[in-house]
């Protein structure tokens, strides 16, 4: 069977269910995991839901092929992955890509789930996904879910409560592939919402968080550094990128008495839910919350713009946010930036003409780059 993907990749040679041979054309990476389950996949019928992908398309390309009269469902947390993956399966027509914070229940008399659990996959996420897949689905809907061997003692216990019949097809090689049907204890989902306090020495705030939010539980370090650090006026308007469950722009709007003009972004559809919750939670009203993995301000817009960029994206994140910052703010504007590496972001800020201070802060550096207050700006905003 001929599988062609979107976009540029190789042509991997599979083999899936009953032996059949498989052609996946522009196809950038197959992991090992999953090709051990394709042999596994069982017949679909009416709407798969595939509640995590990893940013693979693998599997739902290969699903919606086998399966042409099954509606497969793929919904993502993240925005950006959820828009990839789009892209990568829109020449198969029977798939759908969403980013939501949550699956929804769907009225369908045939349903089945495809749990992907991943070695990194964060352990209260990954129960998420168990409990909520069991709680949408029919009692009886076919479930198959695929972990690594080394996070069984994570996952078992979890699937033994919410899957009924089940049975190990594969348990070497490094993984495990289950089957079960849904039904197991399906009234048990939560949403795990976790309330807590943020404070600095002037301020303090109650936020909101889910599993897949950063930062789930507790007030960021790096976060608390930035809104301390941040030099911030009443009456601006003040920008912060990768917001997660907005404590640094809630503290901000504490500490400016919700005197100024907020806009956080965030790419998790999650994570914008939680600052939303966070903002009725303080009662805060100047501040808008946005879900964007792409943002483009209007030239000039804005007086501060904040960024915490997550480690493990390296520069990457750091240089978009330079980047948007570059033409969010006005002349003479500032970014700030916490970051464990502030001379990378001195360099990367001084290639679009930023000039940088860096300050240090609960051991992270703080990098406050300012615009040229000679730069004309093009946009109509001032």
């Amino acid at each position: 069977m001929r599988i062609v993907l979107a976009g540029d990749g190789g042509i991997w040679r599979l083999t899936g269910p009953g032996g059949v041979e498989l052609s996946v054309e522009n196809l950038r990476l197959a992991q090992p995991a999953e090709i051990q389950l394709l042999p596994h996949l069982p017949a679909f019928q009416g709407r798969v839901v595939i509640p995590h992908t990893g940013g693979s398309p693998l599997l739902p390309a290969v699903i919606a092929a086998l399966n042409p009269a099954a509606q497969v469902e793929v919904v993502e947390l993240d925005l950006h992955d959820a828009r990839l993956l789009r892209e990568k399966l829109a020449p198969l027509t029977n798939i759908s890509v969403l980013c939501a914070a949550d699956v929804l229940p769907v009225e369908a008399a045939q349903q089945a789930g495809v749990l992907i659990l991943s070695e990194r996959l964060d352990r209260l996420l990954a129960f998420d996904f168990i409990e909520r897949l069991d709680h949408i689905l029919p009692a009886g809907s076919p479930v198959i879910t695929l972990l690594p061997k080394k996070r069984a003692a994570d996952f078992s216990r979890k699937l033994e409560q919410h899957l009924l019949k089940r049975r190990v097809l594969q348990a070497n090689r490094g993984v495990m592939i289950v089957q079960g049907v849904s039904g197991g204890d399906a009234a048990a989902w939560t949403p795990r919402t976790h309330e807590f306090e943020g404070s600095t020495p002037t301020e303090k705030i109650r936020l909101v968080t889910r599993p897949g939010v950063f930062a789930h539980t507790r007030p960021d370090s790096g976060g608390l550094a930035l809104a301390e650090s941040a030099v911030v006026q009443p009456g601006q308007k003040i920008l912060e990128l990768g917001c997660g469950c907005g404590l640094v722009g809630l503290l901000l709007a504490a500490r400016l008495k919700d005197a100024a003009e907020f806009v956080l972004v965030d790419s998790n559809a999650r994570a914008v839910d939680c600052a939303r919750r966070g903002a009725e939670l303080n009662g805060f009203h100047g501040l808008r919350v946005e879900l964007a993995d792409v943002f483009e301000p209007e030239a000039g817009s804005f007086d501060v713009v904040l960024g915490n960029p997550p480690y493990y994206a390296q520069r990457r994140i750091a240089d978009y946010f330079i980047e948007v910052a570059a033409r969010a703010l006005r002349p003479g504007g500032e970014l700030f930036l916490v970051t464990k590496h502030g001379d990378e972001i001195e360099q990367l800020a001084a290639a679009l003409q930023f000039q940088t201070e860096t300050l240090h802060r609960r051991g992270y550096d703080i990098s406050v780059c300012r615009k040229p207050a000679g730069e004309l700006v093009t946009s109509p905003a001032t």
